[in-house]
């Protein structure tokens, strides 16, 4: 049966207006001509926000957009190199509430972010957010935990780079670097499948001191944190350093039967280890790597809640560029396998990014991570 509630469309038109005048057709063609409440929208850097918005409006007339760029998409099976993914509700399908910051410290965060929420019930409700370069990552997590509490479903898009002159979001007529958020409330349930796949190295180890306001793990087993690296890699730990292989060794926390990642992203000069991700002291944990096969592997032996799948309208995948690396030119076989375990019915669509910020149950906290694949699924129609 024919779900008209949401559309989803894609095009590699190099043109941007021409690019979506063919989205807007394909769009109109599917809802009937129904109002379109969100245009939620992906696209790479090659084309031209201004033109979007202002294309968009003539052809579309969406009520709200939300767009963000990314230098990778994905549509139904396919990595898309070039182009413009588009996700249309239609009105009466979701209420949203809009957050546009350039930059901020935690507690302006937390200000914006609990007066947004307040219009908003309890349940059925999500916050989905692109994070430029220039945010302070923590300092969001921070805010939007004394805004928000910790059982909100939080999601989001991280660079840590800039793809294109500049890593743009777009808020309907608001156009610029920083960071764009959504609150989402609708007549849906929401959930969430994490994919990992790294498998652990040796035998484990304690994380004995941290300084969690700079992100540093200082020193493990009460030597240096980066002892742990020394170790096995011995004379050649100062090639490893140099050339950053590290940030593909995560380090990894047990949690049930799988392992929750802490990224390196530098080794300091005094061996302590500067992270993204939840880090506390006594935690133990592994060296972790990764293989194409492990990976890939992951998608078969993952967990999933098969209702979650069967019954889901919508699946928005937030991918790692650091993940498509270690695949290589196995990246889009992900890509296909991961929209296998969907019914046929079930709209894909997505975007890559530097990190991924997503809820983590067991520690019921917001997390942040950069090898793993996140997807949130939206099953519409229950209250």
């Amino acid at each position: 049966m024919k779900d008209e509630t949401v559309a989803i469309t894609a095009t590699q038109i190099n043109d941007s207006a021409s690019a979506i005048k063919e989205i807007s057709r394909a769009i109109k063609t599917y809802l009937g001509g129904k109002h379109i409440y969100l245009a939620l929208t992906f696209f790479t850097p090659q084309y031209k926000p201004t033109i979007i918005k202002e294309t968009l409006g003539i052809t579309l007339k969406p009520k709200n957009i939300f767009a963000i760029q990314s230098p990778l998409l994905i549509f139904k099976d396919k990595t898309i190199q070039r182009g413009i993914v588009c996700c249309c509700f239609i009105k009466g399908t979701v209420s949203i509430k809009k957050i546009f910051i350039k930059n901020a410290d935690a507690v302006t965060i937390e200000f914006i972010f609990r007066k947004s929420i307040m219009p908003f019930k309890e349940r059925n409700r999500f916050l989905i957010s692109s994070l430029g370069p220039q945010i302070n990552v923590y300092n969001y997590l921070r805010g939007l935990e004394l805004a928000l509490g910790r059982n909100f479903k939080v999601f989001g898009a991280g660079f840590f780079k800039k793809y294109g002159a500049k890593n743009f979001v777009m808020l309907n007529n608001t156009i610029g670097e920083g960071l764009g958020s959504i609150i989402v409330e609708g007549n849906f349930n929401v959930d969430n499948i994490k994919l990992r796949g790294f498998i652990p190295l040796g035998k484990s180890f304690t994380i004995t001191k941290i300084a969690p306001q700079k992100n540093r793990i200082i020193e493990i087993d009460n030597k240096p944190a980066a002892s742990v690296y020394k170790k096995y890699l011995e004379n050649n730990f100062e090639l490893f350093k140099k050339t950053s292989i590290y940030s593909y060794y995560p380090l990894g926390i047990k949690i049930n039967n799988s392992y929750r990642l802490i990224n390196v992203i530098d080794i300091l000069d005094d061996d302590s280890l500067l992270c993204i991700g939840n880090i506390k002291e006594k935690s133990n944990a592994h060296i972790m790597m990764a293989t194409p096969e492990s990976l890939l592997e992951e998608i078969k032996k993952a967990s999933f809640n098969k209702r979650s799948i069967s019954d889901c309208n919508l699946a928005i995948i937030i991918n790692s560029l650091s993940r498509r690396k270690i695949l290589k030119e196995r990246a889009d076989e992900e890509i296909a396998q991961v929209s296998r375990i969907f019914p046929d019915t079930t709209k894909v669509i997505g975007l890559y990014c530097d990190y991924q910020i997503f809820p983590c149950d067991y520690i019921r906290q917001f997390t942040i991570e950069n090898h793993t694949l996140s997807m949130i699924l939206l099953k519409y129609g229950h209250h």
